[in-house]
């Protein structure tokens, strides 16, 4: 499943974020977007992850204009942001078995149990997340992205607040989603975090997206 973004613009008021962006992703690669702060990496991602609309561009998948095709697409692509995007009211499973639900996905509570446990987090399923530190939270937003096993998983910063272990997690994770044919964008301006099996690394540089490796 090819996701695909071509000459993407973006403006907030009269400052330009995104000025033609273009960039594919394939399956089964795992590719690292990278550019500093304010470069507009996190803009791009919630774009590509049909969360935020682009002022002009096209956005495709498989080909076909995401736009006719949003619930399908929204289905097949995984995405972690800033914001973990959870009921901090509720458990870590109640939050994930409701996303799941929400995705058709028919085995969610055994499936967000599993993908809890790998993260570690198997005492504290039943605690409401209102409390839970910040690492605690993205392992959470980053089982909730993983659940429903989509095609494009597109994370933004999935390495922030995670100690060594969550991110050998996730890593082995990532892998896994390769290995099922699926593509992976990990944005991130980190550059001593060491992400597995890199196909490419990319940057943001003036609004567009320039292919360094």
């Amino acid at each position: 499943m090819t996701l695909a973004a071509r000459d993407i613009e973006k403006r907030f008021d009269h400052r330009v974020v995104l000025r033609k962006a273009s960039l594919e992703l394939y399956p089964g690669e795992i590719l690292l977007l990278r550019g500093p702060n304010g470069s507009g990496k996190t803009t791009l991602a919630r774009i590509l992850a049909t969360t935020l609309a682009a002022d002009a561009g096209s956005l495709t998948l498989d080909g076909r204009p995401v736009r006719q095709i949003l619930g399908d697409s929204r289905r097949a692509i995984g995405f972690s942001g800033h914001r973990p995007l959870l009921y901090l009211g509720l458990t870590p499973i109640e939050n994930l078995e409701f996303f799941g639900r929400l995705a058709g996905i028919s085995d969610a509570r055994a499936r967000a149990a599993r993908l809890l446990a790998r993260f570690g987090l198997e005492e504290f399923l039943g605690h409401p997340m209102e409390h839970f530190s910040r690492g605690m939270l993205q392992r959470v937003a980053l089982s909730r992205a993983l659940l429903p096993e989509p095609r494009v998983l597109i994370l933004d910063e999935p390495y922030a607040g995670l100690d060594d272990q969550g991110s050998e997690t996730l890593n082995a994770l990532l892998l896994e989603a390769r290995g099922r044919g699926a593509t992976a964008l990990i944005v991130s301006h980190d550059r001593e975090h060491m992400v597995p099996g890199l196909t490419r690394t990319c940057a943001l540089r003036d609004g567009a997206v320039e292919v360094s490796a």
